[in-house]
């Protein structure tokens, strides 16, 4: 029987402090006793969920007969306590809903299986970059593998969930789990409370730092944290205030894109159907439908399948927030609902090998950018004089017209390919930080770009450039209004990105470097957003 295991927090000591009190007053979970007594403490919930119609009815019902078709679901909850921890085991998609998630241990299925599974025998990896441009991948292979065999950059992205073969647990040959566990047993209810005992002892375990040290990178913040109210008041503020910078939205959950019809924003009784969750169309809805002061809360979206069934669980807007904020010196991600504090370490680690790539800030003394300038007209003045070429949009093609990639937006004499972009966001800088590389890759393993790149420097120069004795230099020139060294003032994520990048440059043997263009103080700074009128509601 394949069981999904939650644990609740520790502060958690009644059942009745897991569930929802929506699900009991109004949408049917009944509590249910059992035939006889299981002889340790527990309490199960029902939900018998009314019979719906699919959405796709009303596009075909008015050619054939499909009147009577309807979908209907169960769902249950059991609460069983265990060496003085309650856990939840759920089943169906109300299960879950019905739980109160700010009472769960975030992580536990994932520290599970990390101190349980055999090393070298992981199946699937999912994972998720906390960056503002969020990336999410679950990775299969066929074999039990090490995590090492799965190529993903530890160091920029954040494992979520892990599947692998089992060798340290008695009853399990094989367990998956993010927050919660997914495991198949072949005991009885009856042995429950040995169980879930030895789920807990692998979950206060610490084998996982032999071959998994690098989930400690993001720390989970304890609710009771003294700094997590101060952190809720400035994410609070910058949805309050619609901002965009270090903030964004990413789907909780690996959803099959093929069931999911719409997306259902609602808040206090307000509904919307959105084609895709995005910031924007979330701020739009806040803007026409809501007047609370706690959007994060009130706020919730779930996706939506044709039938008109939930094709995922319904979760609030703090769960699809991913945001960076510095504090006090320390710097703290926010997803899936919860704040994360980046190890000291990991932080120090990462400033350390930023501090080592070469900033040209001084030898290139690169003009200051006017705000009102656009970045071609930045590029274009800049080449004019430098006398450097300007290759900003011309483009080179690869195997077609919708396959293309800019090398560079500047190239000086000595072969340094300067990629220039404002630090608007860290949007904006992932995709330069990838283009950098993208050309360093293509210099490497592309005649023809290659000599691309010396045909262009030769007819502007109207002489030979030969390739300088330890290559070309991709240099990242970054606008921003901020006084200081580069390095000291980047997103800490896009630090990350950064690094991940510069990687692959000198692994294909060019160098690289950065370089600040000023722009005057406070230039970039984003303005408060307005208060919107009574009128405008």
């Amino acid at each position: 029987m394949k069981l999904t295991v939650h644990l609740a927090r520790e502060d958690v000591e009644n059942f009745s402090e897991l569930i929802r009190p929506v699900y009991i007053d109004s949408l049917g979970l009944e509590p249910l006793d059992p035939a006889e007594s299981l002889g340790f403490a527990a309490q199960a919930y029902i939900q018998r969920d009314k019979p719906t119609q699919p959405k796709w009815l009303g596009f075909l019902s008015p050619h054939f007969d499909v009147s009577n078709i309807w979908n209907a679901s169960t769902s249950f909850i059991l609460l069983i306590k265990a060496c003085e921890r309650i856990f939840a085991i759920t089943f169906g998609m109300s299960g879950y809903s019905a739980l109160d998630q700010t009472r769960l241990e975030s992580g536990f299925g994932l520290r599970v299986c990390a101190n349980s599974v055999d090393e070298a025998d992981l199946v699937t990896v999912d994972t998720r970059n906390l960056d503002t441009v969020t990336r999410q991948q679950r990775t299969h292979l066929s074999a039990g593998s090490r995590i090492t065999d799965f190529s993903i950059p530890l160091e920029q992205d954040w494992v979520r969930r892990m599947q692998g073969k089992a060798d340290k647990l008695s009853f399990a040959t094989s367990l998956s789990g993010a927050d919660s566990l997914q495991v198949n047993v072949s005991a009885s209810l009856a042995d429950m409370p040995e169980i879930l005992a030895e789920l807990l002892e692998r979950y206060q375990a610490t084998d996982y730092k032999k071959g998994f040290r690098f989930l400690d990178h993001f720390q989970p913040m304890s609710k009771q944290s003294v700094v997590a109210p101060r952190l809720e008041g400035l994410l609070r503020e910058r949805v309050m205030e619609r901002h965009t910078e270090k903030i964004s939205l990413a789907t909780p959950q690996i959803i099959d894109d093929e069931q999911v019809n719409h997306f259902e924003v609602s808040a206090r009784y307000k509904v919307a159907e959105l084609d895709e969750v995005t910031l924007s169309s979330v701020y739009k809805f806040l803007d026409e439908f809501y007047e609370g002061g706690d959007p994060l809360g009130d706020t919730r979206i779930v996706p939506v399948s044709d039938s008109g069934q939930a094709a995922g669980k319904k979760r609030s807007l703090r769960d699809w927030i991913v945001c960076e904020i510095e504090d006090s010196g320390k710097t703290y991600v926010f997803s899936l609902g919860e704040w994360y504090e980046v190890a000291g370490d990991y932080v120090e680690s990462v400033n350390s090998a930023i501090a080592r790539i070469p900033d040209l800030t001084d030898e290139l003394h690169l003009d200051e950018w006017d705000p009102k300038e656009k970045e071609g007209e930045y590029n274009d003045r800049m080449a004019g004089s430098r006398d450097w070429a300007l290759l900003d949009k011309d483009n080179y093609y690869i195997g077609g017209p919708s396959q293309k990639i800019e090398i560079c937006d500047l190239l000086t004499k000595d072969l340094y390919m300067i990629c220039v972009k404002q630090q608007t966001s860290s949007a904006t800088l992932s995709h330069l930080f990838s283009q950098g590389s993208v050309s360093a890759e293509l210099y490497k393993g592309e005649g023809e770009y290659k000599a691309r790149i010396y045909q262009d420097a030769s007819e502007h120069w109207g002489e030979s450039i030969e390739e300088p004795p330890e290559g070309p230099v991709i240099v990242y020139a970054i606008a921003n209004d901020r006084p200081g060294l580069l390095a000291d003032n980047l997103f800490f994520f896009s630090k990350i990105s950064l690094l991940s990048n510069a990687r692959i440059i000198q692994r294909l043997g060019l160098g690289v470097a950065v370089a600040r263009i000023p722009m005057p103080e406070g230039s970039l700074r984003r303005k408060k957003r307005k208060p919107r009128s009574k009128s405008s509601a």
